[in-house]
């Protein structure tokens, strides 16, 4: 049975206390790995002992049978619960029995149509959605399905009292991002994502692991089958055990791998899509992105797998295709919000500390903006803030000099002017039209 943290009984009770108070949905938001499943067993314990049936669904049958694992653990009944993907409870609607609360996981997906579907159904039965980003590309928010939020502590605040391990993020980049564009979804499109990496040299990739990550359980996030078998070729080309898996890999073939990779048997996992959501590995301590993307939930998702605590542990996330660059570190705060949103994560107001970070020149860690020395390797930053400053007051002069000029200029006659300069510098200080000073100059013989 599962010992719950102060934190996660204290999200049973405000989201109990949430809808007592009336509200037909509450959305739950806790970091990954903060144990969400062991929240979602709790609640589902309460629920039955109390008569009531609890109807759980997920977009993915691992993510099932993960949960199904941690229900028997907590003690529940499954007598009284019925755990489905969603495509599968969509199907069933006129057949299952009606439940007393509807649990959804992975609840950024809630805006589907088979999601909308079972809510339609059952619309007089409350409903508890779990996630750990609330964020689609689409902009499009929540408010319609859930009518409460209840946060959970942050992704920060969990690191600092040892329930994620801290990490180091290195963007070592590789490829040519320019050829990456948007489609109708909001993120890459595979056409793109597909030529950006012929770009990627595979030894590449290797070299920055063996330099960052050597001998770590490592998962690599891949866009395409093919790209990730080649990924796996290459580090074992090297020398390293490292195999392939998507949702497309036979079931029992799979099943193996999971259980090789859990036991150490496998160095390396790399995989398209597959163990992005709920997968639990502890003691695999380094991810490697190898997936641009434009969708938060990914990133964080991805980025954040090989925080999961074990003791003294220490994560590593190395970054081959930049996003960080626009999402900032896995332990950004956001405010999260179940309104509409700006698209373009840069445009809307999710994070308060931004893109507020630099790259080490020589480490490549990422940190701080604020940092005079790099907390990896001691790079010092100094001479380069240094030079900034410099610069800073150079435009900062120029700038005062000319402003300056310009008064000068402007205190003068016309007939006073003696170069096409100076009509312009005139021009600009008079707020007159853009010709006006070549004009003039012609007039006056200067052009």
């Amino acid at each position: 049975m599962f010992q719950l943290f102060d934190y996660q009984q204290d999200l049973i009770d405000k989201a109990r206390n949430a809808l007592a108070a009336g509200n037909q949905g509450v959305l739950i938001v806790s970091p990954p790995g903060s144990g969400k499943s062991v929240v979602i067993s709790e609640i589902a314990k309460l629920t039955v002992k109390k008569g009531g049936h609890v109807l759980f669904f997920v977009h993915r049958q691992e993510l099932v049978k993960q949960i199904k694992d941690s229900f028997k653990q907590q003690g529940v009944d499954l007598n009284h619960c019925t755990i489905l993907t969603v495509g599968k409870v969509a199907n069933r609607l006129n057949i299952l029995a009606k439940p007393d609360l509807i649990i959804v996981d992975e609840s950024q997906h809630s805006r589907a149509k088979t999601y909308q579907k079972i809510f339609n159904y059952y619309s007089d039965v409350p409903r508890l959605g779990f996630t750990g980003s609330p964020w689609r590309l689409s902009g499009k928010g929540f408010k319609d399905i859930y009518s409460a939020m209840v946060l959970g502590p942050t992704a920060k605040w969990l690191i600092e009292n040892k329930k994620l391990a801290p990490f180091t993020v290195y963007g070592y980049q590789l490829g040519d991002k320019s050829t990456l564009k948007s489609g109708s979804t909001g993120d890459y499109t595979k056409k793109s994502l597909n030529n950006y990496t012929k770009s990627i040299i595979h030894g590449d990739i290797v070299k920055s692991w063996l330099k960052f990550a050597k001998d770590r359980k490592t998962i690599i996030y891949c866009h395409s089958t093919s790209f990730s078998k080649e990924v796996a070729q290459s580090f074992r080309d090297a020398g390293i055990n490292a195999v392939h898996a998507d949702a497309k890999t036979p079931e029992s073939k799979r099943d193996k791998i999971m259980v090789d990779f859990k036991e150490g048997k496998i160095k390396i996992l790399c995989n398209v899509d597959l163990v992005s959501e709920g997968f639990n590995v502890p003691d695999c301590s380094c991810v490697v992105l190898l997936r641009p993307t434009q969708s938060l939930v990914i990133y964080l998702q991805q980025s954040m797998r090989a925080m999961r605590y074990q003791p003294n542990k220490h994560a590593i996330i190395i970054d081959q295709v930049g996003n960080f660059e626009r999402f900032g570190l896995p332990d950004t705060d956001y405010k999260w919000t179940l309104e509409d949103r700006e698209k373009h994560p840069r445009k809307d107001s999710g994070s308060t500390e931004g893109l507020q970070i630099k790259t080490c020149p020589d480490c490549f860690a990422v940190i701080k903006a604020e940092c005079v020395k790099c907390p990896i390797c001691g790079h010092d930053f100094s001479i380069e803030i240094r030079k900034i400053k410099q610069k800073k007051d150079q435009e900062l002069r120029a700038i005062k000099a000319e402003k300056f000029h310009i008064d000068l200029i402007a205190k003068k006659k016309v007939s006073e002017l003696t170069s096409f300069k100076e009509l312009t510098m005139y021009a600009k200080a008079k707020h007159y039209k853009n010709g006006w000073a070549w004009h003039m100059a012609k007039r006056k013989g200067f052009i």
